[in-house]
């Protein structure tokens, strides 16, 4: 049969986050769509830009709901005093990159638009956007350690309940402030600050039911556990480098996109939403391979190691064809349905063609990603990270991007090295965690 046990234990995890999952970048897609049909393609650029920024941020710090799922899954086995106090100490140090993030909120962003953005409506737009968005933030990393958790304890389905919840209040609100009050970019920035912030609802019914997490103990044992502390911090500082280095290539992308005007630049935020759309997807799968990692780490069962690997290999790379088959028959209709301006539309189908080598050596990587993850391999993937972040400078620098076009040319080299670092690391993975 095509799918074997470990397969169906992946899938029985996976397929809850992917309906979850695409959720988070169909509202984005329901963004651009709101603000593509208005009379200028300058909204759909702002929101595209400030959408990036905060992305850079969001996705900086995207490592918080991962690391909560590796170190989850690895306990699962183990008493649920460790497990809440593993919790409460993510929980401290998100709290205090809140508190940093919005304190410098006004430099971050306008340091971010001097960078990526150039002076004029696109800028001016896209920092009303960011100045409401940015209040969003704690509640967001917030939300990541809830639902890493219940990915980690496999509670994947209140998971998938909870973001489905916050996206479609999101969509709702889009509609309502953009169509019905007429609030423009500012009304897709309250709409996901509510929707955001609406993860507060969540937690409060969730501690009501499970009062394990109101535990005393628990909460102490995380402050005075030092060691432990001491150690998520070095854990999360690591990450927090490979996250920055990745979302640095997107926003020079961005940066290089904006270069050639609100043309260039809202084409290519279609083309990434549709790429986030396909990342969100396949991070299902990486979730999944997180906690089977994870867990045969914790148990020290090398066969179920190796076989949850074979499995997220396989399972990846269909869904990674299934979708390039998806984009190859509909992507007319969906550019056609997002935005009504002809250059915009244009320039996206005829770049179209990278969307789909991105998502092709972009898939191994991801599959990878949770690999290493689940084993909380975070040194190793800090470093392949830096050497992938190199390769897309130096290739930026060599080959003297000239028109639109060549923008993409860094951005595949750096998804194809980085794939094939990860891929050869492997090896010396399981000898790592096994031996």
């Amino acid at each position: 049969m095509f799918l074997n046990a470990t397969d169906r234990q992946i899938l029985k995890i996976a397929i809850p986050l992917i309906f979850s999952n695409l959720s988070v970048p169909l509202v984005g897609l329901v963004d651009n769509a709101v603000l593509g049909h208005l009379n200028s393609p300058l909204y759909l650029a702002s929101a595209g830009l400030g959408a990036i920024i905060m992305s850079y941020i969001l996705f900086s710090f995207g490592f918080i709901k991962s690391t909560t799922t590796g170190y989850i899954s690895q306990l699962d086995h183990l008493s649920h005093e460790k497990t809440v106090s593993s919790i409460y100490q993510i929980f401290i140090i998100s709290s205090l990159v809140s508190f940093l993030l919005i304190f410098f909120k006004d430099n971050l962003i306008n340091y971010s638009l001097s960078i990526i953005g150039e002076p004029g409506p696109i800028n001016d737009n896209a920092k009303i956007y960011l100045d409401i968005r940015f209040w969003s933030i704690p509640a967001i990393f917030l939300r990541d350690i809830f639902i890493g958790y219940l990915i980690g304890v496999k509670k994947v389905s209140m998971a998938m309940k909870i973001i489905i919840s916050v996206n479609l209040l999101n969509i709702v609100l889009d509609y309502l402030f953009v169509y019905v009050l007429l609030m423009n970019i500012e009304g897709v920035a309250y709409a996901s600050l509510i929707a955001e912030s609406s993860i507060i609802i969540f937690i409060i019914f969730y501690l009501f039911n499970d009062k394990r997490f109101l535990n005393k103990k628990a909460f102490l044992l995380s402050i005075i556990n030092l060691s432990k502390l001491k150690n998520k911090i070095i854990v999360n500082g690591n990450m927090f480098i490979r996250s920055i280095i990745l979302m640095t290539c997107f926003a020079h992308f961005m940066s290089l996109s904006a270069d050639y005007g609100e043309i260039i630049l809202a084409a290519n935020t279609i083309l990434l939403n549709f790429f986030f759309i396909f990342s969100y997807g396949i991070d299902a799968f990486a979730h999944a391979t997180e906690v089977m990692v994870g867990n045969s780490v914790g148990e020290k069962n090398v066969i179920k190691y190796d076989t949850s690997i074979k499995s997220s290999f396989k399972l990846t790379i269909s869904v990674a064809i299934t979708f390039l088959l998806f984009f190859l028959i509909f992507s007319n209709h969906i550019i056609y349905s997002i935005t009504s301006h002809i250059n915009v539309i244009a320039f996206t189908q005829q770049n179209i063609i990278f969307l789909y080598m991105t998502v092709l050596f972009g898939s191994i990587a991801f599959c990878i990603d949770g690999i290493l993850i689940g084993g909380l391999q975070h040194i190793r993937m800090r470093n392949i990270m830096i050497l992938s972040g190199i390769v897309y400078l130096s290739s930026f620098y060599l080959l003297e991007i000239s028109y639109p076009n060549m923008v993409w040319y860094p951005f595949i080299l750096f998804f194809i090295s980085r794939s094939i670092l990860l891929y050869t690391s492997l090896n010396r993975v399981r000898g790592a965690l096994f031996n």
